[in-house]
């Protein structure tokens, strides 16, 4: 049976061409609409979201090799997939170019009245990648028409332009906004064309919504002289202006305000969630009709699932009467896993970006005779004599080969456009300093008066350049440099040529990787010409000399080898994620901060979703896919603190049945952590219910664990081994299925439709026999099963406290445990006084010597208990209580333990 023509709500696309095609009335009702994202059944990393559907196939619509199909040459592997559900409110949606709304521009502000704009949206992200900025909103058209616009850049900026005449326009841009991919916000741009001092300010701001409240974004931007905004007849739009060569698409509108004035009148007001359903315009308050284009429209529909369809399996009924198509959907991470091939090194990957003219990595194998080059119309450098593939240290590098006496070394630069300048740059090793001053390269140039010219290099770390005539009869020496003993470590030389005047200035800059170079100068009487070759011949003098990454560029300034050379050594893990998905064009947004996630040590080549996985192995945190587009996220470790709850599920809104679970999946109680190539550090739990202890001594007996992740340094392995420890020893239930009805509690759609993984959900009203009434767990995956007039989404959990970890200052977090205290005396369940006994550390504070610190919660046998105050300097001390703080009330014997009921975690 297929769904009804009036099913719940849900939407199920295929995008078939360039068109997404609605087949839910396709999808067979027999199997339900399934949709799986989050980590995987063991909680070790995170498995490609998941579709599973069948569709009516009985007419042969959904079979690839059918040529009466309408899909007929269409259907292929990898057809992109989505599937959304109704939320609880109509907005814009933006999804694709030339996607816009537009209304007239009459009477909004203009000349030398202050401009205030703001507008509420819900983008794919936040962070744009490079080249795809978007436009929010605007008044602006082909100059000489333009106004003013609004537009989101990559990187998470804002760039606001005016321009006073209708053509020349002045472009301000924020600082980061700081906002996670997804996330619903505010943003807002103030622009005081005269600040009362000569100039003119514009101001960024972000906030929850129009109303604000409005937080500041950076520092307001003052310039000098006044402005004024041109009064331009284009009209006021949001969304994809098609004269704008920017792709980039906002997806989710909620409403825009535009303002005479600072905080003044409202000229524009539209608020989206006031529209009809499939209408195609809308009036707002303020009497403007919004007409949509392109493909915008005004829906309430949520993707939950955003993948590709890989294969189109035919299965068929054996009388005929039935045909259908599973169709099984995964997410991004499913192709990105198929591949195996490396990335190259960062090197590699990094110098052709900058459009060298000539450049061999020198990166080949053992048996290798030549050395290719990556950019078009380069012949491979000939090397015969080399030990190729024999130094393998550089981390931005694959293995390179070393000098031996006797070889040599040939290369033919390709033709390029005639320039006054020109940089050659490549990385070598000296294992011994040389004896002499030998030539590691010769150059054949166009130069004048010196067309070949030698880079030399000697004992001591000397650098010199000679300049030979043609005929080899003449040499001058035109620069001397040298930094010093070098040999043992790796560095990177810069030769720098440049046309000034009737001069040619020569620069020699030699780094030592990883640290802080010198540079040395020179000039000489000529006339820069093209590098046509580059060759070598060498002794023994400079033997087991490692060269590689040789290239040279047709200007001077290029620092594309900075930081690449040592493999982005100590990049921040969520920086490396964003850099590495930029490079390969996969969009990626950040869900917390970047300088806010471990420091790694080099990248080495590995697969893309490899490096991501790392990136995340290092840190701590969530490498996930997107539910509305196909693209990552990397969830920070940070980001997973002290969350308030995103979803609060009553225990009466849970269907049955909830089955906490209480094993030994997760424990790890001994726990070595390991740098890449580096020391490692290792936590053993020996105390508490979890511990290395055996059974009868209170313990589990021993789960070790060692992991190798690849940190900047030996000193983060002991506290990232301690870490895993912390969370691999939590007392406390995991839950595998919590399912949901709701389209029996549609209050909690909204906060449902919010949640992401890593999340924070707080079960409340539990019954006694699960435990705590209250507990606050992290979703780890979310599988949705929409029916017709029916809606089941099953959250799989685990517990959040390990993430509750300590702020200096609170009155709660930031309080520090007792290193040991029990009760000195047997309590009733109606005592409100304690005695308490310190077993171990310094007594507890008191109420008078610290009367701000009070009141505070213990916990004792499962009860928690409110601590009013404390009088006694030594053990045992008396203890003022009120009970029952949740819930429970029970007697306790002498010598239970008792401590903070929310004791301070450091965190990592």
């Amino acid at each position: 049976m297929a769904f009804p023509e009036d099913p719940l709500g849900l939407r199920a696309e295929l995008r078939i061409g360039t068109t997404w095609v609605d087949v839910t009335k396709r999808a067979y009702t027999r199997d339900p609409i399934r949709t799986v994202a989050g980590m995987s059944a063991q909680g070790t990393g995170v498995d490609p979201a998941s579709l599973s559907l069948t569709l009516n196939n009985k007419d042969g619509v959904f079979s690839p090799r059918n040529p009466l199909s309408p899909h007929y040459g269409r259907l292929g592997r990898n057809t992109p997939s989505r599937v959304s559900v109704p939320g609880t409110e109509t907005y814009l949606g933006l999804r694709g170019s030339g996607a816009r709304a537009t209304a007239s521009a009459a009477g909004l502000p203009s000349g030398t009245t202050d401009l205030d704009v703001r507008i509420e949206l819900t983008p794919e992200t936040w962070s744009p990648a490079t080249g795809a900025d978007a436009e929010l909103i605007s008044r602006w058209g082909v100059a000489p028409n333009r106004g003013w616009v609004l537009a989101l850049l990559s990187s998470g900026r804002l760039q606001f332009s005016w321009s006073t005449d209708g053509s020349n326009s002045v472009n301000i841009i924020s600082t980061s906004l700081g906002l996670a991919p997804g996330e619903r916000a505010a943003v807002r741009v103030t622009l005081d064309v005269d600040n009362g001092a000569s100039g003119r300010t514009t101001t960024f701001y972000k906030g929850p919504s129009l109303s604000g409240p409005w937080t500041m974004v950076g520092t307001p931007f003052v310039q000098a002289g006044t402005t004024s905004t041109f009064a331009a007849s284009a009209p006021l739009g949001v969304g994809d202006l098609g004269y704008i060569g920017w792709v980039g698409v906002p997806d989710r509108m909620h409403g825009a305000e535009v303002r005479a004035g600072i905080g003044g009148t409202v000229a524009a007001r539209v608020d989206w969630s006031t529209a009809a359903v499939g209408a195609t315009s809308h009036t707002d308050t303020t009497g403007r009709v919004w007409t949509l284009e392109g493909s915008a429209e005004f829906t309430r529909l949520v993707p939950i699932f955003m993948g590709e369809v890989a294969s189109w399996p035919s299965r068929w009924a054996p009388s005929g009467q039935d045909a259908w198509v599973p169709v099984d959907g995964a997410g991004i991470l499913r192709r990105m896993q198929q591949g195996r091939k490396a990335l190259n090194s960062t090197l590699r990957r990094r110098i052709p970006s900058a459009a060298p003219v000539a450049y061999w990595p020198m990166e080949e194998g053992d048996s290798a005779t030549q050395a290719y080059s990556p950019v078009p119309g380069c012949l491979p450098l000939t090397a015969p004599g080399v030990d190729w593939a024999s130094a393998d240290t550089l981390p931005g590098s694959s293995p390179m080969p070393t000098i031996t006496a006797g070889a040599t070394l040939k290369a033919s630069v390709p033709a390029y456009p005639a320039s006054t300048s020109w940089q050659l740059e490549f990385v070598y090793f000296r294992a011994a300093e040389p004896t002499l001053l030998m030539p590691i390269f010769e150059l054949a140039t166009g130069m004048s008066p010196w067309p070949r010219m030698s880079l030399r290099m000697g004992p001591g770390g000397a650098v010199q350049v000679v300049g030979i005539s043609a005929d080899g009869e003449s040499t001058s020496v035109l620069l001397n440099g040298g930094l010093g003993p070098i040999a043992g470590q790796w560095n990177r030389l810069r030769l720098s040529i440049t046309q000034d005047g009737s001069q040619v200035l020569i620069s020699v800059l030699v780094i030592p990787i990883g640290g802080a170079g010198a540079a040395w100068n020179g000039s000489f009487a000529g006339t820069v010409g093209p590098v046509r070759a580059i060759s070598g011949s060498y002794t023994s003098v400079l033997e087991g000399t490692a060269i590689g990454h040789i290239c040279l560029f047709s200007r001077t300034g290029v620092q594309v080898m900075d930081y690449a050379d040592h493999g982005y050594n100590r990049e921040t893990a969520g920086a490396r994620a964003l850099r590495l998905a930029a490079e390969e064009g996969v969009q990626l947004g950040l869900l917390g901060a970047a300088a806010d996630t471990a420091l790694m040590g080099p990248q080495r080549p590995q697969t893309l979703v490899e490096l991501l996985h790392e990136c995340a192995e290092a840190d701590g945190g969530i490498l996930m896919e997107r539910p509305d587009a196909l693209g990552l996220i990397y969830r920070t470790r940070a980001s997973l603190y002290n969350q308030e709850p995103t979803l609060v599920l009553p225990y009466g809104s849970i269907a049955p049945s909830l089955e906490p679970v209480e094993d030994d999946q997760a424990v790890r109680n001994d726990v070595t952590a390991s740098r890449r190539g580096g020391g490692s550090g290792r936590a053993v739990v020996e105390t508490g219910p979890l511990s290395v202890l055996p059974s009868e001594q209170g313990g589990v007996g021993i789960y070790d664990e060692s992991v190798e992740l690849n940190l900047a340094d030996d000193s983060q392995a002991q506290p990232m081994a301690s870490w895993l420890a912390h969370l691999g020893t939590v007392d406390e239930a995991r839950y595998p299925s919590i399912k949901i009805n709701l389209h029996q509690h549609p209050e909690l759609i909204a906060a449902v439709l919010r949640l992401r993984i890593g999340d924070l959900v707080q079960l409340t009203g539990l019954p006694l026999w699960v435990g705590e009434a209250t507990t606050d767990l992290h979703v780890m995956q979310i599988q949705h099963e929409p029916r017709p007039r029916a809606w089941t989404v099953t959250l799989v959990c685990t517990p959040a406290s390990p993430y509750r970890v300590g702020v200096v200052g609170d009155t709660v977090r930031g309080r520090v445990d007792t290193s040991g205290s029990e009760l000195a005396a047997d309590v009733t369940a109606s005592s409100s006084t304690l005695s308490v006994a310190v077993t171990a550390g310094r007594p507890w504070i008191t109420s008078s010597d610290f009367p701000a610190e009070f009141p505070f919660d213990v916990q004792l046998g499962g009860e928690v208990v409110t601590v009013t105050a404390i009088s006694g300097a030594s053990s045992p001390q008396m203890f003022a209580v009120t009970r029952a703080v949740n819930g429970i009330s029970k007697p306790h014997l002498a010598a239970s333990d008792l401590r903070l009921a929310q004791p301070t975690i450091v965190a990592l």
